[in-house]
């Protein structure tokens, strides 16, 4: 016979329960009362429209300045004529001796990287002999000289010739230049490249191989000639790529796909940067990724962190992603990851510079990080940096990545103002102030210390060869903020081309661009450089352009602009 145990008081265990939920309770309301506040970074509010370039121009100050941009568009038509007279066909005009280049497979780099800019510029007889030659049979993308540059040839033939396509369909280009009949011409090249170049995403992780082989239809590693021309480049069990080259696809590709109808091209672009923007590996700038990737792996195989060369339009792509594809179900991610990026360059790469004996002024430039060390040095590549932030500060209603922006821009401003030649260096050191990380170099030679007592900096590289990073940025920022000082930077840099760098077959980049010495080309020290990219007429001329143009010629309000200066119809754009 079981027996029952009757308790006349209440159950213990449930006294114990509530003296518990009761502890935690007050414990909870002592904690709202004093606690700290969160020391998290603000919230800012979002934007009811995306505009991006200045909303109100008051007294004319967004119209043209007709007498400069007509100067600019000279000068285009001066390196077109001296391209077509004595390099037609071939990628670049060696401007110095009149001779011919090919260092991006011979399919005649300048004609089809400048097109966009002949658009822009009304330049309808050189668009059409443009054209005539893009859609003829000597542009045959299946026979290169040597391996493809998957990198290079998406930012500069494949965006190009997408970019064409738009700017028709906006009616940009008006139908009695560039006709459907060609329309459909230049995209059905533009897709043949595409196809040529998606043996590049087949790696075990899906990012690109450095190079493609078309005649084998497969992806390879580095030819020889990149480490005989640069010495110091590692070498890696297996092929090794940036940053720049595992993110600086995916606009131009996925424009591919929206005029085809075919997206095999935007799917492997943007699976190849994936594991870039979730990334899995943990680093000690949290916004920033290690750099070389393995491509078999995905394993980073150096601890290099920076906006700089090499990783500088992976950074720029997230944002200009999220403006391009803002349907895309990866955008916001895209955009979150980029705020990321530029509070790391705010926090672990900006540095401003200790004033020096002879020149008080402090100014804000960028470094590097590689492994433990801060290298205190920027490249003229970094200087698209300030545009970027600007338009991404601009989107994201995020002001002080505004004022970021334009305090380097001032420091790329300065490397330029302070050179004799008015022009900037395509690198330079200074030595980083108090907070600010100690850097890894110092002035050393006798004309490096003699530069820092002057300038503040003193130059790493002194050559420039003719790139478009600073005018990018001048362009950004006056379509930005408004600030007419944009516009007289950029003339100031216009000027100082003119007279340095014009040849009689185009323009040629500098040597050094601390020396006045004279402008020729010849062991005895001339100072030209006897190359010229399809960049300067791709970018460096149509910003410079821009900048003096009307401000809805171009507007940042329908075009996003890829890192090689190719515009893509927002999908918010007013136009087509």
């Amino acid at each position: 016979m079981r027996r029952r145990n009757n308790h006349s008081g209440s159950n213990p265990v449930t006294k114990a329960k509530l003296f518990c939920a009761a502890l935690v309770i007050v414990l909870y309301l002592l904690y709202a009362a004093f606690r700290k506040p969160a020391t998290a970074a603000p919230k800012y509010p979002k934007r009811a429209r995306q505009w991006i370039q200045q909303e109100k121009w008051v007294n004319e100050t967004g119209a043209a300045e007709q007498e400069r941009a007509d100067a600019v568009r000279q000068a285009m038509a001066h390196t077109f004529y001296g391209y077509r007279e004595h390099a037609w066909g071939n990628d670049e005009i060696l401007p110095v001796l009149g001779g011919a280049g090919n260092t991006r497979n011979g399919w005649g780099a300048t004609i089809i990287d400048g097109s966009a800019t002949l658009a822009l510029m009304g330049m309808w007889d050189e668009l059409r002999l443009t054209v005539d030659y893009i859609v003829g049979d000597d542009l045959d993308f299946s026979h290169p000289i040597g391996l493809v540059d998957p990198f290079e040839t998406t930012i500069r033939y494949l965006g190009a010739l997408v970019s064409l396509v738009e700017m028709v369909d906006a009616k940009v280009i008006p139908a009695n230049v560039i006709s459907w009949e060609n329309r459909e011409r230049i995209l059905q090249k533009a897709e043949i490249l595409g196809k040529k170049l998606l043996p590049a995403y087949d790696s075990p992780t899906g990012m690109p191989y450095p190079r493609v082989d078309f005649a084998r239809n497969m992806g390879t590693g580095d030819p020889p000639e990149v480490y005989e021309e640069n010495p110091e480049k590692p070498r890696y069990e297996n092929p090794s790529i940036s940053l720049a080259r595992v993110g600086s696809n995916i606009l131009e590709n996925c424009v591919l796909s929206q005029l085809t109808d075919d997206w095999d091209h935007c799917s492997k672009s943007t699976l190849a940067w994936m594991p870039l923007v979730y990334s899995k590996w943990l680093v000690d700038a949290p916004g920033l990724i290690d750099a070389p990737i393995d491509v078999v792996t995905g394993e980073p195989v150096a601890r290099q962190k920076h906006w700089d060369g090499g990783h500088d339009s992976y950074y720029e792509y997230l944002i200009k992603a999220a403006l391009l594809r803002p349907h895309s179900p990866n955008s916001k991610a895209y955009s979150r990851k980029w705020l990321q990026a530029a509070d790391a360059l705010r926090h672990n790469l900006s540095s401003r510079a200790t004033p020096s004996d002879e020149y008080y002024s402090s100014h804000l430039y960028m470094g590097k990080i590689d492994g433990p060390w801060f290298l205190n040095e920027q490249s003229h590549l970094a200087c698209f940096a300030p545009g970027n932030l600007l338009l991404g500060g601009r989107h994201l209603n995020r002001k002080d990545l505004i004022v970021l922006g334009q305090a380097l821009l001032e420091g790329c401003r300065h490397s330029y103002a302070a050179t004799p030649t008015g022009i900037g260096p395509e690198s330079w050191s200074w030595n980083p102030a108090s907070p600010y990380r100690n850097g890894t170099f110092t002035p050393t030679t006798d004309r490096q210390i003699e530069e820092h007592a002057a300038y503040g900096f003193w130059t790493a590289n002194p050559s420039f060869k003719l790139r478009p990073e600073y005018v990018e940025s001048l362009f950004y920022a006056f379509r930005v903020t408004g600030e007419q000082r944009y516009r007289e930077w950029a003339w100031d840099a216009f000027q100082a081309f003119e007279k340095h760098c014009r040849t009689e077959y185009g323009y040629a980049g500098l040597k050094d661009v601390m020396s006045l010495a004279p402008g020729q080309y010849d062991e005895a020290g001339g100072n030209w450089i006897n190359e010229s990219e399809s960049f300067w007429a791709a970018e460096t001329l149509k910003y410079l352009y821009l900048i003096f143009q009307d401000v809805s010629v171009g507007s940042l309000d329908d075009w996003v602009y890829s890192t090689e200066g190719h515009l893509f119809r927002r999908p918010s754009s007013r136009l087509g």
